[in-house]
């Protein structure tokens, strides 16, 4: 009786920690996302309302042109700071989705590896290598092509129904795991065992991430900013 409710008691810790961990991971992806987007529109608009002022100072304005025309007239006029502006405003928030995606998941598995990585990770890779044997298990026999192993382990990573963070986390370790390395002719080696515990070494070697390239982007946009108002470009 007392082992069950130690039982139920660890189910129900791990279970708040996970909630925990996906929340800040939610949370994290939020903050950098949504400051960073508004941020980066604020300041685009800022520097071409910049350039139209300075441009159409005289009187008149793009509103006595159609719109081809005025950003026509723009780009003669201030080619440099309205190129990047612009280059800016369709590139910027990608590479600002990009980066933050990797800076959050990166984040999240260095927070999981110190906490208890080993205890949740191991049973969900073991669920998922199970399966992949059960289905096909002449890929862990010897002699096995090992890149059609690697495409189906991930294929069962991206078809289980684990955790979306979790499958991400797996799947980044995994491919990162040199299956060459690994002698799949020795029967008395269980490949399941090695490939789950390569895959969360790989993961412990993420270092911590930082948030630069956050400070980098709108650092670029704030740039563009200023040397637009003082007319350097």
């Amino acid at each position: 009786m007392i082992d069950k409710l130690k039982s139920k008691s660890n189910i129900n810790d791990e279970f708040k920690y996970v909630a925990k961990l996906l929340s800040r991971a939610t949370l994290s992806f939020l903050k950098i996302n949504l400051i960073g987007q508004i941020s980066i529109a604020i300041l685009c608009i800022i520097t071409i309302i910049v350039i139209v002022s300075q441009t159409f100072n005289n009187g008149g304005g793009p509103v006595h042109t159609n719109g081809q025309a005025a950003i026509l007239v723009l780009f003669a006029a201030r080619p440099i700071s309205f190129g990047l502006t612009i280059l800016s405003i369709f590139g910027a928030p990608i590479l600002l989705f990009t980066l933050g995606n990797k800076y959050v998941m990166f984040r999240t598995i260095n927070r999981l590896i110190a906490d208890k990585g080993e205890q949740l990770l191991f049973p969900i890779i073991d669920r998922i290598l199970n399966k992949a044997k059960d289905n096909q298990p002449q890929l862990f026999q010897k002699g096995t092509d090992k890149a059609k192993l690697q495409l189906k382990i991930l294929q069962e990573i991206r078809d289980s129904k684990e955790n979306k963070w979790f499958k991400k986390i797996i799947s980044y370790g995994f491919k990162k795991v040199e299956l060459d390395e690994i002698d799949f002719k020795n029967e008395n080696v269980s490949f399941t065992e090695i490939l789950k515990i390569k895959t969360v070494d790989k993961l412990k070697d993420i270092s911590q991430p930082s948030r630069l390239f956050f400070y980098l982007i709108l650092g670029w946009q704030a740039l563009i900013l200023l040397l637009t108002v003082f007319k350097v470009i």
